[in-house]
């Protein structure tokens, strides 16, 4: 019985391992974390991995709280980090700036004393997600002027998703500039200065797109290769780790310290 008992054991454990990879090493640095939308409808999307619950974005955020980790926007991280930093800091990123953001995430970021940073697609601010349409996603509102002046207001950092969340690696030289610079044209004119943040629509980038970025004046811009923000990071290429739909407590746990939770 005993014997019978340890083999069960031991299948679960290799069973656990399988499942999640506590076995990986910690890494040191800031964990940013990728969000896309906080809503509990799924909608009939393709894609219900980047649709987190309001209940479990309120899990996440109060466990990091009693975890003692502290939020920052993603350009005060970056000054954390050049200024040796050493209490445990987290950056929440959202791209697209999605209007279940001041309706949804923003409540729970409030009511915990969280602040966030958010990537817009500045040509489609109060519109809608037309980037999306062509592949199958339901039409989504995006948040507007008035709503984002309001956050930004509350402390909220906005930044850069391109000015129609176009693959920056797919366009011509005088494209990609033009991209970026109506970009950073806009975010200044509603924030009243420009942005240092950016975030790559789908993650797509490469030295030339990174050159570019940095000319239209984003010193820093976020992929969504997995890892943590560190001394040694290149700023124009900031690792960031996707939270998932169906990421549970332990996933979540071992992503803030490990980068991924499985494969």
């Amino acid at each position: 019985m005993i014997g019978w008992l340890a083999a069960a054991a031991a299948l679960a454990g290799l069973g656990l391992s399988a499942r999640y990879h506590w076995w990986r090493p910690r890494q040191p640095g800031i964990p940013v974390l990728m969000y896309h939308q906080i809503t509990a409808e799924l909608a009939g999307t393709p894609l219900p991995k980047l649709r987190v619950t309001p209940a479990r974005f309120a899990a996440q955020l109060d466990a990091l709280a009693r975890r003692g980790y502290r939020t920052l926007t993603l350009s005060q991280a970056a000054a954390a980090i050049a200024a040796g930093h050493d209490h445990p800091t987290v950056v929440l990123t959202f791209d697209d700036g999605f209007l279940d953001f001041y309706t949804q995430a923003w409540p729970l970021l409030r009511a915990r004393g969280m602040t966030a940073t958010v990537f817009l697609v500045t040509g489609l601010i109060g519109q809608e997600n037309r980037w999306d349409l062509d592949k199958g996603l339901p039409r989504e509102p995006l948040m507007d002027a008035a709503q984002i002046r309001e956050l930004a207001a509350a402390g909220v950092e906005f930044g850069g998703h391109t000015h129609s969340h176009a693959d920056l690696t797919r366009l011509d030289d005088a494209a990609l500039a033009a991209e970026l610079t109506q970009c950073q044209a806009t975010l200044a004119d509603l924030l009243g200065a420009p942005s240092p943040s950016f975030s790559y629509p789908f993650g797509l980038h490469d030295h030339r797109v990174a050159r570019a970025a940095a000319a239209a004046g984003f010193s820093l811009a976020c992929t969504t290769r997995p890892g943590l923000l560190a001394p040694q990071t290149d700023p124009l290429a900031i690792p960031r780790i996707m939270i998932k739909r169906s990421d549970d407590p332990l996933d979540f746990a071992l992503k803030l310290t490990r980068a991924r939770s499985r494969w």
